[in-house]
């Protein structure tokens, strides 16, 4: 059988190891934790997998939620170290009305690169990706900038910036729940926001790919 485990909250699991751990007299770490957390969450998290030449495979997700929005705290920041990839979700997407509110920088996985590309999804899978993350991560620039400068201030570069971030997690990012959108159609997406930047301003793309699937807007 294939079998999926949610685990929800690892937070409170870890925090119930510390007073444990307290109550035992145990020499704390990081934060209070116990010094042999690491090896236990790894102990859970790593019996998901699969047994070479026997059917089936175990599938974890195990959900918790960061003290003070801190990726750095000893819980996420360990299962960061174990688990193959992590979606993080944002408070301020979620506030502005973006669902599902994942943000893009800070998620990852640690397998997509050795699964995309062509013969799996399509050639321009990779350049596109790293493309729309370097230019969303400028647009955090640009949006800080703003708050301190003013939006009036901005060149007309940034301001393409900032129309393509809004666009980027407006349609992109958004999905509705009974919304079911391939790859295909998600490569194609991507590159229509893309566009919305100056065609010198993508860098990480090949020229080829760029004669092929960069739109000209008329309005850009």
């Amino acid at each position: 059988m294939h079998v999926l485990v949610i685990m929800t909250d690892m937070s409170n699991y870890c925090e119930a190891l510390r007073e444990l751990s307290t109550v035992r007299g145990e020499i704390p770490a990081r934060k209070g934790y116990p010094g042999y957390l690491y090896s236990d969450l790894a102990g859970i998290y790593e019996r998901a997998g699969m047994i070479k030449g026997l059917p089936g495979s175990i599938t974890q997700l195990p959900i918790l939620t960061m003290p003070n929005d801190d990726i750095t705290h000893p819980i996420p920041d360990l299962t960061g170290y174990i688990t193959e990839g992590q979606i993080v979700l944002e408070r301020e997407l979620y506030s502005r009305g973006v669902y599902p509110p994942i943000a893009g920088l800070p998620s990852l996985s640690r397998l997509m690169k050795d699964n995309i590309g062509k013969g799996m999804t399509r050639e321009d899978h990779p350049a596109l990706a790293s493309q729309l993350f370097a230019a969303y991560a400028h647009v955090k620039d640009i949006r800080a900038l703003a708050s301190i400068i003013g939006e009036e201030e901005l060149t007309p570069l940034d301001l393409k910036y900032l129309k393509f971030g809004d666009e980027f997690e407006k349609r992109l990012l958004t999905q509705s729940y009974h919304e079911r959108r391939t790859v295909e159609e998600g490569l194609d997406l991507g590159w229509d926001i893309i566009s919305i930047l100056p065609r010198e301003e993508l860098v990480r793309v090949k020229e080829e790919e760029l004669a092929k699937y960069y739109k000209k807007r008329l309005s850009a």
